[in-house]
């Protein structure tokens, strides 16, 4: 008996032989097995129109959780389990709006947590400046009038929310990328 690593191409041959109603099943086995799962489905499948948003609620928990913990003494601010909510999402959906609204949360949820409990470190601060130009990127990339109109705004009232009230350069950090986004679309 071989010992190798188990991958998708030793999984698809057998889904290949599943009926539908075996491959419906096997799903909402999958669905029901942990809320993550559930989550991704929701995204996937039941996103469409809703101007609620309501399929960004779980990622949003989950960077909320992870960049701004409530209780900072007894849980650690874990920036990479922030941006792997984004990635999960991504794969779930794609959708660009829906994915700059979860990035702009990521630096939104950071700069909460650095106003209600004072200056982090450095690494802290390079990663909310590093979301932030991804999202500056992305709108560059995109060359999308619209987007920039819908999202801009929010940009730059959150460095309106920061400036002069953290350190560590951030503000200045944002108020350049910013300004790089500006200047791309003039």
């Amino acid at each position: 008996m071989s010992s190798a690593k188990k991958s998708w191409k030793d999984v698809k041959p057998v889904l290949s032989r599943f009926s539908s109603a075996q491959l419906l099943g096997l799903v909402q086995d999958l669905y029901r097995l942990n809320a993550e799962n559930a989550s991704f489905m929701h995204s996937r499948f039941l996103s469409g129109g809703d101007a609620k948003k309501d399929h960004l609620t779980p990622y949003m928990t989950r960077i909320q959780r992870a960049i701004s913990p409530t209780q900072p003494w007894k849980e650690d601010v874990k920036l990479a389990a922030g941006r792997k909510a984004i990635s999960d999402f991504k794969k779930a959906n794609g959708n660009i709006r829906d994915t700059l609204t979860l990035m702009i949360y990521y630096v939104k949820c950071g700069n909460d947590f650095t106003l209600e409990f004072g200056d982090i470190d450095a690494s802290f601060y390079d990663s909310l400046c590093s979301m932030f130009s991804s999202v500056v990127q992305t709108l560059m990339k995109q060359q999308d009038q619209a987007l920039f109109a819908e999202f801009s705004p929010l940009l730059e009232a959150e460095l309106a929310r920061v400036y002069g009230q953290i350190g560590w350069g951030h503000p200045d950090e944002l108020s350049n990328r910013l300004a790089d986004l500006r200047d791309a679309f003039e």
